[in-house]
């Protein structure tokens, strides 16, 4: 398998009960390799990093774990990618969505 394909599995399993919870799934549902319901909204992403770097997908969904002091963005074409959450800010369609708390 591919590095991307690869590293994007990687990263489901480790965030599959976020993505549960976020989902309104189960884990297994979440694991499954047909998943009609997971479905990536329409428009921009764009997550600002404390050093004010971003990063801007389209077709993405991102979930926060404040646990793993991360923030977990899922697109359907350019894999999974995870990012510090301190100071960040999420925006969808340059509306502020998400915003860590210093």
């Amino acid at each position: 398998m591919y590095p991307v394909p690869t590293h994007a599995q990687q990263i489901e399993r480790e965030w599959v009960s976020e993505l549960a919870a976020y989902f309104g799934k189960s884990e297994t549902d979440v694991l499954a390799k047909v998943r009609p319901w997971f479905e990536f909204p329409h428009g921009t992403l764009r997550v600002e990093l404390m050093d004010g770097s971003t990063v801007q997908f389209k077709y993405a969904v991102f979930v926060v774990c404040e646990a793993k002091r991360a923030i977990a963005v899922f697109t359907e074409h350019c894999g999974n990618h995870i990012f510090p959450y301190h100071e960040a800010k999420v925006f969808r369609d340059d509306l502020l969505v998400y915003e860590q708390a210093v």
